[in-house]
């Protein structure tokens, strides 16, 4: 039973943090393993075969095939170590206690996914040229028929064979390092290992290829052996041998190639389908071709796409309420809702005599008026990276600088207020014209630190500010009606834009809930930016 360990909520194997003096073991173990259950096993397997087909002594060629065999294994050992050296750095971060940043975390991840086509790659073209070199080199000695019989087994056994078998074999080894990477905050994209995939088509076909075309090279092979053993010709046992493996490798790549097709259309289908949902078009569906899993997969697909339809309309409601971009924030989770301690600058801004209206106006007139109203406040909110959180009926609560981060959060406010008062003076000049009852409001802009978050339960939540700051910035609205402004704001905040703002009146006042007086500070305009100024 191999004993397995907890890493950052993933459970892979305990030997994945074996170490020699602080230096990860995993690839060496990887290494060894693979050559001590695969190599011996098919080195045996390809000396004995090429003893008995070529009728040749195994002591005539077990030295210089030793010697080969022996070479490919040191040259394998080059790869598996040059190939894996973010590997190894990751590992290492992980064995001394550290946690890898999200980059190399990334990195392990691409180097993972990639290192088994990497090595098998390098290891089949080397095997291929060694094998040819071999066949040159042995034919003086052994004749050109045998010698191409010995290297054809050689590389079956090197290339087809083992290769296959450590592609899948080393695909597995390298879950566990992949997994970590993941859950250490990698971030794979599909640019990151662009030009060194491994198709599911190319996997299918090394496959089926194998476990089919290997017995019957091996069978005409073996055939060839019964000739020569017989007194027939070499040359011409080989050319009819030839022939025979080429017409049934024939029909057998065709029906692989007819497997693979089968397969690889519906993949591709739910893959368009994928992207074309990645980039937002939720109207696409899947096209079953035919009654298998993949079929169904694509179904579940077209489940998954009519589900994300349905809930646009919830997005696009969400989206009233607060910005875009935080909108989308909140529902990628880039943004947290959780309570947080925040500089925040807050705006309450509410109706004066909104009860009297009320009373004289029907409830139609007065939704309609408020939404209208509400419409320009909230755009101009928007524009200046506000955050609606609350409505109160005839006022509302914004935020500046949460959940958003902005450091210019109390000069946005400002500008957000004063546009806001402009559009409100042409939205009374329309309604003056035809009698209609005028708005006045106050507005009340407060800088300080704040808890910020979702308030509430599971059922109905409010994302809001909390604490002194909030209750400063309410009570400062109210004082507009006392001192007969419409824009009042704290000395906190008044710091801040200084520079910015052209200040009316100021006073100290006492607020309630408050042992010492609070600045307030009138704005009646605002000043250009001095930096464009100075530019200009």
């Amino acid at each position: 039973m191999i004993k397995r360990r907890e890493f950052l909520g993933e459970s892979v194997p305990g030997f994945l943090f074996a170490q020699w003096r602080g230096r990860p073991l995993y690839i060496y173990l990887v290494y060894l393993s693979a050559q001590l259950l695969i190599a011996p096993p098919v080195f045996g397997i390809a000396v004995f075969f090429l003893s008995f087909v070529t009728q040749v002594e195994v002591a005539s060629f077990i030295r210089p095939v030793s010697i080969l065999i022996g070479s490919m294994v040191a040259g394998v050992y080059v790869f598996y170590v040059t190939g894996s050296r973010t590997i190894r750095a990751f590992l290492n971060l992980i064995i001394d206690g550290d946690l890898p940043d999200h980059q190399l975390a990334t990195n392990t991840w691409t180097e993972a996914v990639t290192f088994p086509q990497r090595v098998v790659s390098w290891v089949a073209l080397i095997s291929v040229v060694v094998y040819t070199a071999t066949t040159l080199a042995f034919t003086p000695r052994f004749g050109f028929s045998q010698s191409l019989v010995g290297s054809i087994i050689g590389i079956i056994a090197t290339v087809a064979l083992s290769q296959v078998v450590y592609l899948f074999y080393l695909e597995r080894a390298m879950y566990p390092v992949a997994r970590l990477a993941l859950a250490a905050g990698a971030q794979p994209q599909i640019e990151n290992v662009r030009g060194m995939q491994l198709s599911l088509r190319t996997k299918l076909l090394l496959l089926t290829l194998l476990i089919i075309v290997l017995p019957v090279t091996v069978m005409g092979l073996l055939g060839y052996a019964q000739v020569i053993a017989l007194g027939g010709d070499s040359g011409v046992s080989l050319r009819l041998t030839g022939i025979v493996a080429l017409i049934s490798g024939g029909l057998a790549i065709a029906l692989v190639l007819l497997l693979i097709q089968s397969i690889s259309v519906p993949i591709q289908e739910i893959q368009r389908v994928a992207e074309e949902i990645g980039r937002g078009n939720l109207n696409v569906q899947a096209r079953p071709l035919t009654t298998d899993e993949l079929a169904e997969l694509g179904l579940h697909f077209n489940e998954m796409a009519d589900q994300l339809r349905q809930q646009e309309p919830l997005k696009a409601a969400f989206g009233r309420y607060v910005s875009e971009a935080v909108r989308d924030g909140i529902l990628t989770g880039d943004i947290s809702l959780g309570g947080e301690r925040r500089e925040v600058t807050i705006l309450f801004t509410d109706v004066r005599d909104f009860t009297l209206w009320c009373e004289r106006t029907p409830p139609e007139n007065v939704i309609q008026t408020l939404n209208s109203y509400y419409e320009n406040l909230i755009q101009a909110m928007i524009k200046f990276k506000g955050t609606v959180t609350r409505y109160t009926g005839d006022g509302v609560l914004a935020l500046f600088g949460a959940p958003l981060e902005d450091p210019d959060h109390a000069l946005h406010a400002i500008q957000a207020t004063w546009e806001a008062y402009n559009l409100l003076e042409k939205f009374n000049s329309i309604r003056r014209s035809v009698g209609a009852f005028e708005l006045q409001t106050g507005f009340g802009i407060h800088t300080g630190v704040a808890v910020i978050g979702s308030i509430g339960c599971d059922v109905r939540a409010e994302y809001t500010p909390i604490g002194d700051a909030a209750n400063v910035a309410s009570r400062i609205e109210g004082l507009n009606r006392d001192l007969g402004t419409a824009i009042l704001i704290s000395g906190a905040t008044y710091q801040r834009v200084a520079e910015r703002v052209i200040p009316g009146k100021r006073t100290e006042t006492s607020v309630k809930g408050r042992s010492q007086p609070v600045e307030v500070v009138e704005v009646v305009g605002l000043r250009a930016d001095p930096l464009m100024e100075r530019a200009e």
